[in-house]
């Protein structure tokens, strides 16, 4: 979650918990919507930068793949086996498909999932998942991995972890040997979207970083050398033991709308939508924003146009919308991924929360223990979930199995 990297910055995060429903509707008086809702930023006071192009380190002598031409390499796990995860509390009738991840990225403790997002390319569908690294592996940055989704596809359900990069050398490099640009980014990478061919990157404090999906870089070392990261005088490329990089091509950076957790498209595909992460316990006097940038032709956010919803939620102090993980945004309705509520729902604190521009509360549904951004898959009706923690991390419940990538029938949540 966004809070391990705000806990360090900014706040103390605390989470509780008891009893609740399947689906809750519940409402605040008419002088607590009018104050709440023009509480936090006006739509005047956030906007948006120009894009920043920061691909000039970007080599035109290494050729560029495109995620058709990635070897994947690891194997994920498909049938029902995902609802087995630790608070798994989606009706039966609402789920349509799961993912298990492989032993290995089940359980490690020094990378966490968050952003998730999808595209189809070549008649095969794929997932997004980004990744931040923590503890003993955070040097290492931020990554992506890419998962074929497609049944009839002869690479169904493997995957491939991506290095993310940028050109900036991060300081301190004392745990590896850093040579030339094609550093880890290093930040706590957020929920992602992917919109005209491009990967939108959720910055905690920054805003918006961009990559380009068609210029995934092969490294010519191969993934056999774990100590070494960027372009040497002889120009050779090291990415720790990563096969393939992704490089940051460029960034736009968004002013008085942050931490951001989370970003995804529209339905409309005219809107990218940010969503801000508080804790309901610590900073229950903070009113958790999200906003929708439109985007022009070549997917650049705009600093016109800018709208601004301060959702309600009944579960938390104030009735404001604490820790959202995910947004996705239809009409004039907002699907939250919140976590952290006070109450519980079949050992989750989570919940899928509908919101409706000017209601005085959403509409919650079960969702599961640790769950993150959210994906809309239009062609299918699909709404793409997952979750993040490892085995007895976050509320430390003993659990061997956390982690898993889902699916459920959005009709049910409309």
């Amino acid at each position: 979650m966004i809070q391990k990297q705000i806990w360090g910055w900014m706040l103390m995060l605390m989470f509780t918990g008891t009893g609740c429903q399947n689906t809750e509707i519940a409402s605040v008086t008419g002088e607590e919507l009018s104050a709440q809702f023009n509480t936090g930023r006006a739509a005047a006071d956030v906007s948006v930068n120009p894009y920043t192009d920061t691909s000039a380190y970007i080599s035109s002598g290494f050729s560029f793949l495109n995620p058709a031409q990635i070897d994947k390499n690891r194997q994920a796990v498909g049938g029902n086996s995902y609802t087995e995860v630790y608070g798994f509390n989606i009706p039966e009738e609402n789920r349509v498909r799961g993912i298990r991840w492989n032993t290995d990225d089940e359980t490690t403790s020094i990378w966490r999932p968050q952003g998730i997002a999808g595209f189809t390319k070549n008649g095969v569908r794929y997932l997004l998942v980004s990744w931040y690294a923590k503890d003993d592996a955070e040097y290492k940055g931020s990554r992506i991995t890419l998962i074929d989704i497609s049944p009839s596809s002869s690479t169904y359900l493997t995957y491939r972890h991506i290095l993310l990069v940028q050109p900036d050398i991060p300081a301190g490099t004392t745990t590896y040997t850093q040579y030339g640009a094609y550093a880890p980014l290093k930040v706590h990478a957020g929920g992602i979207a992917c919109f005209k061919g491009k990967v939108y990157l959720s910055s905690t404090s920054l805003g918006v970083r961009i990559f380009d999906l068609d210029k995934i870089i092969e490294v010519s070392t191969g993934d056999s050398t774990g100590d070494k990261c960027g372009k040497d005088t002889n120009g050779n490329l090291f990415a720790f033991n990563y096969r393939y990089i992704l490089p940051q091509t460029g960034y736009q950076k968004i002013n008085n709308a942050s931490p951001f957790s989370t970003i995804q498209v529209n339905d409309e595909g005219t809107q990218l939508w940010t969503g801000q992460y508080y804790a309901g316990s610590a900073d229950a006097s903070i009113v958790p924003m999200v906003f929708g940038f439109p985007v022009d032709a070549g997917g650049m956010l705009q600093n016109s146009g800018i709208v601004t919803v301060s959702p309600k939620n009944s579960l938390f102090t104030d009735s404001h919308a604490h820790g959202i993980q995910g947004v996705f945004r239809k009409g004039n309705r907002t699907w939250l991924s919140c976590t952290g509520s006070p109450s519980n729902s079949y050992g989750s604190n989570a919940r899928l929360a509908r919101y409706t521009d000017g209601a005085d509360d959403t509409v919650r549904y079960r969702w599961p223990y640790g769950a993150e951004s959210l994906y809309y898959e239009s062609q299918y009706g699909y709404l793409w979930s997952l979750t993040e923690y490892e085995p007895n991390a976050g509320a430390q419940n003993g659990s061997q199995v956390n982690r898993c990538i889902f699916a459920v029938d959005f009709s049910k949540y409309e």
